[in-house]
């Protein structure tokens, strides 16, 4: 197995695994699994804000500064998680940064 497969399986598992977060998020009926959900999700965009950036750090492009824009919003959604009344907000924010963080990192 080379490093290439690895990476292959890497990036899989954080896909499914934030996809299934994401749907989670916004499917569950229990408000306090939803803000479970939400830090997982906010956890999830930080960290592949983070690969994002690693990524794209030879280039120090535009791909870096998306990165860490949307590691900065993963961090907002919580900060919004408490601040706004409707709590749609927060989800959508965290939503936005883990495909945002995806389609960043691996494509």
């Amino acid at each position: 197995m080379t490093f290439l497969d690895l990476l292959v399986i890497v990036s899989g598992g954080l896909i499914t695994a934030g996809l299934l977060v994401l749907v989670a998020m916004f499917l569950l009926k229990s408000e306090k699994a939803r803000r479970v959900c939400l830090y997982i999700a906010a956890g999830l965009g930080v960290y592949l804000g983070y690969v994002g950036y690693r990524v794209n750090a030879m280039s120090f492009g535009a791909g870096s500064v998306i990165a860490l824009v949307l590691a900065l919003a993963a961090v907002g959604a919580l900060v919004l998680d408490r601040l706004v009344a409707r709590k749609d907000i927060p989800r959508i924010v965290a939503a936005v940064s883990v495909v945002g963080g995806m389609m960043n990192a691996f494509l």
